[in-house]
């Protein structure tokens, strides 16, 4: 991991945005604001978190059609994937789990890694919907906002576009790209060829309108409810805003990880969630940085204990999750149905 230059790279993110984080921060408020954190509500708070992210299992098992991976299963892969994704950088976990729920569930790597592009895609659009949404009730919103989900909600509904057109035109993309690799004679591979087109059926999903509004209603209740949680979470600090100030929490946190992603967005997610609550809601920037880490370390510590019981009942240890991290995890017997 050490030579890694991704790693290099989250850490230097990492350390940039705690230090914009702790800018102006007197520590002995910031101990006073996280004392004011309300316990009774955590076994709430847990309840919320996982509401949101199951929701994510049953989202993520709709665009396997017309596969039928367990939902046992689906959780338990994307549990050990945002494991993996709190821990390295780049949200590598992510390309991990569908290496490791195709090989579980006997199902075609290139149509599981066809999922992870979908989701994403469902992702920024239903961030994008939920700023413009807010814009009403936010005050003194940032224009380089807007413009970040703008764009970010253009890119969502290209790529959805581009992905439907592509499956639809499945033989005529595979021939283009094959004439296009032809001088290349590394990539005339049947294997290769075979995954493209496995890739590409995996996108059949978006002209599917039953599964595809499926998929998108279990977008906004996972964007949602995580509002929900985070203005929960405020409650408990003792922080009184409206139901926007916790969607924007969410929405902002979502554009700010797209831009610059470190290991468990630790840092990047403190920093923009101060700077929202203090320059948007004047909140006190120590109480809004305590309730940063609180909602932060909520999450964190639920993915982090999901993903560890998972990878025991599935009887990986983290040997094995680096190898399926570093997408090399191709003999693992122990790595069965």
């Amino acid at each position: 991991m050490l030579k890694s230059k991704r790693f290099w790279i989250g850490l230097v993110i990492t350390i940039v945005s705690l230090v914009l984080a702790f800018q102006g921060i007197q520590l002995d408020k910031l101990a006073d604001s996280f004392g004011k954190f309300a316990w009774w509500w955590l076994p709430i708070l847990i309840l919320t978190f996982m509401v949101s992210y199951v929701g994510r299992a049953f989202r993520w098992q709709t665009l396997f059609e017309p596969y039928k991976p367990r939902w046992t299963r689906v959780f338990a892969t994307l549990n050990i994937g945002y494991f993996l994704s709190n821990i390295t950088p780049a949200r590598l976990g992510d390309f991990a789990r569908p290496y490791l729920l195709g090989t579980l569930e006997k199902i075609p790597i290139a149509h599981a890694y066809s999922t992870l592009v979908v989701e994403r895609a469902m992702d920024g659009l239903t961030v994008v919907l939920l700023l413009l949404a807010l814009l009403p009730f936010i005050p003194n919103v940032p224009a380089e906002w807007v413009n970040s989900g703008l764009v970010l909600g253009a890119i969502g509904i290209g790529a959805l576009v581009v992905l439907a057109w592509v499956s639809l035109q499945r033989e005529r993309g595979i021939a283009f790209l094959q004439k296009l690799a032809s001088p290349f004679k590394f990539l005339n591979r049947e294997g290769l060829w075979k995954f493209v087109g496995n890739l590409i059926d995996g996108f059949a999903v978006i002209r599917s309108p039953r599964p595809l509004l499926k998929a998108g209603l279990w977008s906004l209740e996972i964007w949602l409810v995580a509002g929900l949680l985070a203005w929960l979470t405020m409650f408990a600090m003792d922080i009184h805003l409206p139901f926007a100030a916790g969607m924007l929490v969410q929405v902002a946190a979502a554009l700010a990880v797209t831009v610059a992603a470190s290991p468990g967005q630790v840092g990047v997610f403190h920093a923009i969630t101060r700077y929202t609550l203090s320059e948007l809601y004047d909140v006190d920037p120590n109480q809004a940085l305590a309730y940063a880490f609180v909602l932060h370390a909520i999450t964190y510590v639920m993915l982090m204990l999901l993903g560890i019981g998972s990878a025991w009942r599935e009887g990986l240890d983290l040997t094995q999750l680096q190898n399926i991290r570093a997408e090399k995890p191709a003999a693992d017997k122990s790595v069965s149905a």
